[in-house]
């Protein structure tokens, strides 16, 4: 199952894609408004500077995580 599954890139890439753009939204609404809603609850940008850079720099990560699978995806398929 696994096997096949790997063997088609173009799923995996939009599965990337669709999370990217998940992301994508949530780190757009986050600096829109200035606050981060988590499962420990809401916190702001003024209130909590430190944690709510967190999530931003961790958002970043992730979209750079993305372009690397996607990268990696179309470059090397056979490998991914």
């Amino acid at each position: 199952m696994l096997k096949k599954i790997m063997s088609r890139p173009h799923e995996i890439i939009l599965l990337v894609l669709g999370l990217a753009t998940l992301v994508s939204l949530n780190q757009i609404r986050m600096m829109r408004s200035g606050k981060v809603h988590d499962r420990l609850g809401t916190f702001t940008r003024e209130g909590q500077p430190r944690r709510w850079k967190r999530y931003i720099y961790g958002n970043w990560m992730i979209l750079a995580l993305c372009g690397a699978a996607i990268l990696w995806a179309l470059i090397s398929p056979e490998t991914f």
